[in-house]
């Protein structure tokens, strides 16, 4: 008798284990596209500083200022956002603020979690261009000394 029970039990425990993955996948899912969006804003930051950087010096064109700004917009939304999440009943507060956002017709999400393909391209275009003009930079600064 106490075999049949374990057995039941046992049976029970993998069933729930079963229920209890395919749960989670969404969550996961959900999970993967934060996580990508999150990359994507820290590499398109990383842009947008380089190019502040060369802005200092003169060496950044009006389109690369154009685009760092929009990507410091972007940054600041994300800290709006980060302000939001902080407070109580964030997770009821901020999915009404983006679909109210949405009706009134103002972009309350960073570009990572709004993003086109052709937005991924461009930036990662960017970011090519980004490593020639630095390695261009450590070039010549290295004939520079001799």
């Amino acid at each position: 008798m106490k075999h049949y029970i374990v057995r039941i039990t046992q049976s029970i425990k993998r069933q729930n284990s079963v229920a209890k993955d395919k749960a989670l996948i969404p969550i996961k899912r959900v999970l993967v596209v934060i996580t990508k969006g999150l990359a994507q804003e820290t590499r398109e930051t990383k842009v947008m500083l380089g190019t502040y950087q060369r802005f200092t010096r003169g060496r950044a064109s009006k389109l690369e200022m154009e685009e760092a700004n929009k990507q410091f917009v972007d940054v600041i939304r994300g800290l709006g956002l980060g302000v939001l999440a902080v407070l109580p009943f964030s997770p009821i507060t901020l999915p009404f603020v983006v679909k109210l956002g949405e009706k009134i017709g103002v972009n309350v999400l960073p570009s990572a979690f709004t993003a086109d393909s052709k937005e991924d391209e461009i930036i990662d275009i960017q970011q090519e261009i980004e490593v020639l003009v630095e390695s261009d930079i450590v070039r010549s600064s290295s004939e520079d000394k001799r």
